[in-house]
This record gives C-alpha cells, structure tokens and sequence, in this order.
C-alpha cells in the first residue's frame, strides 16, 4: 500500500505519534524475530522428548512414513469431518500430480451431535453409500447380489483430539464443537466405529488411514510436488506437519522400528506453541485473549490467524476513538461490538487497489458505516488502512516465524529446493500476504536461501491427502 498522506487532520501530529506508538509494539525487530524462532524450536524439540501424545499434545506422530510420487492412479475416498459440515469425497489420482474430486457433503444437526454413536455413524455411513453410488461400475452390496463390489480403501480427516496409536488406529480423547453422543464415545477407537457402521450398512469400504488435516495437506502438495517438505495451514487457524526421524520421536516404541532413521510425518500443533517469555504480546492481544471464551490458550494463533486479525483491528481503532483521535470519536457500526469487523473485511480494504484515492476513501467510508451522515476525513481513513496494515504485516512475519522454526528442523541439501504447500484463506486470499511471508524468510536466510523456498498452494488435505495416505496404506 502506498505511503500515508496524513493530511486535513487537525490531530495529525498527536495520532501519528500515538499510531506510531502502537506500531512499535506490533514490530518484529530482529531480536524478537529470533526469539519466537528458538523458543518454537524449543518447545518442537520439548514436544519430540514427551512421553505422550494424549490430551493437548504437540509434535504428535502421524505413522505416516511415505510419500507419494506423484505417478499413482486409481480411485480411493476421504472422509472430512468438522465441526459443521461432513466431507465424503472420491479422489480419482490421474497420474502426474493430477486429480478429480467428486464431493458429497452433508451438514451436522444439533440432533446428530446429541445421538446415539449407531445413529451417528450410520448417518456416516449412508453418507458414504451414497457418494460410493456415484462412483463408475461401483454399487452397494445387497443380500442376494451374487459378486461383491470391489472394496475401496477410505482415508479419514478427524477434526478432533485423538490418541492415534497406529496409520489407522486412534482413540477418541474427546469431541467438543457441540457435540455430546449420549452413549459415550470418548476412550473409544474410531476406525471400529467405522467398521461396525459399514458392515450394517453393506458398504464396501475399510479406513485404512486416519489423518490431521496438516498432515493431509502436506501429502497432497506432495502428489503436486514430491519435493514438499512442510505442510503449512493458514486460514481461520494455524497448524503446521514435517518429516522428522523416527529416532527423535520419543513418543514412539523406537524399538519396534527397524530403520530409525526412516522420516514419519508430525502434526505439530503450533497452533499451541506460545508463552510470554517470547511472545511480544501487546495490550490488544491481552485484552482479546481477556474476552475469548478460552482465555490463555493458544496465544500464538490469537496473535496471527484470520479467526482473530480483524478483531485486533478493531480493538486498536476503537482504542483511538475513544481517545478522540481517529473519526473524531464516532465509532462506526462495523467496529461497535467485539468481532463485529472481520479478518474478512481487512482483506477487503487492503485489497482496494484503485489509483483513485478518493474512491478508495468513500469504499472504506461505504463499509464502516457511520451515523448521524458523519463523514470521516481522508487522514482518519488512512489511519486506519495503516493499523490495517500493520496487523497484517504482523501476521505475516509470526507465520514466516514458525516456517524458520520448521525448516531449520530439517536438513536439506546446498542446491535443494525447500518447498511449502500452505492450504488456507488467510494465506491464499489476504491481499500480498505470501509476499510478505516471504520477505520476512528472506531477512532471516538472506537472498540466496530465500530463493530456494517455495510457498506453494496446497490442495485440500481433508479430501485428496486423506485419500492419498489412505492409498499409501491400504494393503498395510
């Protein structure tokens, strides 16, 4: 965006150095920069040395061991589930890195997530029987059917803790999102739940995977890119999955591994990485963090995710109202109650690109909204496309943070590209903000290391990277 014009503002002076100010506290220095890098690689190498992987762990073992080339074909399913909304998929692998999805997806009703766990996965399962009913040349098995369809290997993105013990087997640690199965559903293994369910229903399918989304996403990009290192989700929240040597994982039986050198795929769970002794939380983010329904947890995603970058803006606007320093204290109705103003509408407003200033002006004029026909000044606008910016600058520079942190987990070769595959809004859709990623990696690793890392889109994990692993293991 181009330099602020602060002009036409009779308390031009006092909010430049008020902005200026808080600016400060929302800059990366250099010495900050690298305290967030070694504290995230302190708590990635504290996260490899315990013991368990239950409850809210990090650095958690996918058993995933293998990528694909990128040369594999044939047709194999995904099951996402979230919060809201179910996901069956079937990804047709074409070869060369390319794939057709088709889709079936459902909503979860209040009435679902308070059902017996037979309803809830049978639901499931007539989700799956009929996507495996759009399928070429396939059917649903029936009692008098004389050959049975041909079995699909299924892969599952679980959206909730989970104690995986094997590519296949993990047990429920709990649900949340609403969801309160009346015959209990904690301590139990998914994959049986799945199995029960496809075996009433007659439906020719086996899980043979269950994944995170992150890992998810870093074997899809692989199918795309076999050069794919790390797996970055930066969307609504943040997560991140890399290759580490089974020797380092402590978590593992070491002993039952032949190879301990092999790589298995880690679900860091960086979105609960963070303590204050690093972290350069300013009095926004505290009071944000004050009004969350989960004070203390997670600050680092608190402080960078598209869940939370717009109501970072709006408590440091309307911290300047207040003051009669920006829109002469009219607090505009987009800004006039907690996560009313979106990372949304940040991206909105920092995507105008017009050369004319003046319609950018009464663009952002038109969203705030105003009352009593108040019409705020050029410099009041310019103002807060500025605090605009620097959240978002912000937000950038903790992502590159904790890439560093990952990247110098690994080792890679002199003339070796170090590729990403990022998955998630904030990064695909923010205005400038894989750019800005970047160039914050470049003042860490200079030019010549910068340039060989590759921020990538990564297709959708829950869907093509469940499949994919659900291919990778379906005889094992």
């Amino acid at each position: 965006m181009a330099a602020t014009n602060y002009t036409s503002n009779n308390n031009k002076e006092k909010i430049i150095k008020r902005l200026d100010w808080i600016r400060q506290d929302f800059t990366l220095t250099p010495a900050i920069f690298k305290a967030i890098v070694e504290g995230f690689k302190q708590e990635c190498d504290q996260g490899l040395n315990t013991a368990s992987a239950s409850g809210l762990a990090t650095m958690i073992p996918s058993y995933v061991t293998r990528l694909p080339t990128g040369h594999e074909t044939g047709i194999y399913l995904a099951l996402d589930l979230g919060g809201s909304t179910l996901r069956v998929c079937a990804v047709q692998l074409l070869g060369q890195g390319q794939v057709n999805v088709t889709e079936v997806r459902r909503s979860i009703t209040d009435q679902l997530r308070t059902s017996s766990t037979i309803v809830f996965f049978d639901w499931i399962a007539d989700t799956v029987a009929e996507l495996y009913a759009l399928l070429p040349n396939q059917h649903v098995a029936r009692d008098n059917d004389a050959s049975p369809p041909p079995q699909l290997a299924m892969g599952v993105s679980w959206s909730f803790p989970l104690d995986q013990t094997g590519i296949s087997k993990g047990t429920i640690l709990r649900m949340g999102k609403g969801f309160t199965v009346t015959d209990g559903i904690d301590g139990q293994d998914l994959a049986t739940f799945f199995l029960e369910a496809f075996q009433r229903k007659n439906i020719p399918v086996v899980v043979t995977a269950i994944v995170n989304d992150t890992i998810g996403a870093l074997v899809a990009h692989a199918y795309s890119n076999p050069q794919a290192r790390v797996g970055f989700i930066y969307g609504t929240g943040v997560n991140a999955a890399y290759p580490e040597k089974v020797s380092r994982i402590i978590k593992l039986n070491v002993a039952e591994w032949q190879d301990t050198a092999t790589e298995m795929l880690v679900n860091t769970e960086i979105d609960i990485f963070g303590n204050e002794s690093y972290l350069p939380l300013t009095r926004f983010d505290r009071a944000l963090d004050a009004s969350h329904a989960q004070p203390g947890f997670q600050p680092y995603e608190k402080m960078m995710s598209g869940a939370y970058l717009g109501e970072l803006v709006r408590l440091v606007a309307v911290d300047l109202v207040n003051d009669r320093e920006l829109f002469d204290g009219h607090v505009p109705y987009l800004l006039a109650q907690p996560w009313s103003f979106l990372t949304a509408h940040m991206s909105e407003i920092e995507g105008y690109s017009s050369d004319d200033h003046q319609l950018v002006v009464s663009r952002v004029t038109e969203l705030l909204q105003f009352a009593d026909n108040y019409t705020p000044t050029e410099a009041d606008i310019d103002v807060f496309l500025d605090i605009c910016v620097m959240v978002s600058t912000r937000a950038a520079g903790l992502a590159a943070a904790a890439l560093v942190a990952i990247i110098e987990q690994q080792s890679f070769k002199p003339d070796q590209d170090i590729v990403v595959g990022v998955n998630g809004t904030t990064f695909e859709m923010y205005p400038g903000m894989p750019q800005r990623i970047h160039r914050a990696l470049e003042q860490w690793f200079g030019e010549s290391i910068a340039k060989r890392i590759k921020l990538e889109v990564a297709r959708d994990g829950g869907s093509i990277g469940a499949a994919l692993v659900a291919m990778l293991y379906q005889e094992g």
